[in-house]
């Protein structure tokens, strides 16, 4: 089977495997159910396969991430940037469904929702400048400024 050529995959891939460390009990799986033997099963049945999994799995780890207080989102953030991974923030922006609603209704209605726009906000990856100016806003209201 021919590897996946996309580097999104091997970004997205990269932080599976650095989230799934980190945060699962992976003593607890067998090594052939363990996340990325998973993934790896599924790309030898095809690279399409694999990045349908590799979405779902990403976005499962976004939802979970969900309870991490605001300083731990930063010190992830920093440790993937250092090691070349795509950050949490950045995928909160691109696959959650609750910074989607966020940014739809354009208005922060609590802390948790705040320290979600912040995040985004703070990660350096580049946004659009209508992204941008619509997070400041919604931060600014936010803050009472």
């Amino acid at each position: 089977m021919r590897k996946a050529a996309d580097p999104e995959y091997a970004t997205l891939k990269a932080f599976l495997s650095f989230y799934t460390d980190r945060y699962f009990n992976l003593e607890s799986l067998s090594p052939d159910k363990r996340p990325i033997a998973c993934l790896e099963m599924l790309e030898k049945m095809g690279i399409a396969t694999a990045a349908r999994g590799l979405r779902q799995a990403i976005n499962d780890c976004v939802e979970r991430s969900f309870h991490f207080d605001h300083k731990e989102v930063e010190r992830l953030d920093s440790e993937l940037r250092a090691r070349g991974i795509v950050t949490l923030s950045e995928l909160r922006r691109r696959y959650s469904k609750a910074y989607a609603k966020i940014k739809k209704r354009a208005c922060i209605k609590s802390d948790t929702e705040y320290y979600l726009i912040r995040n985004v906000l703070d990660d350096p990856t580049e946004k659009s400048a209508d992204e941008r100016a619509l997070l400041e806003k919604m931060a600014f209201e936010y803050e009472g400024i």
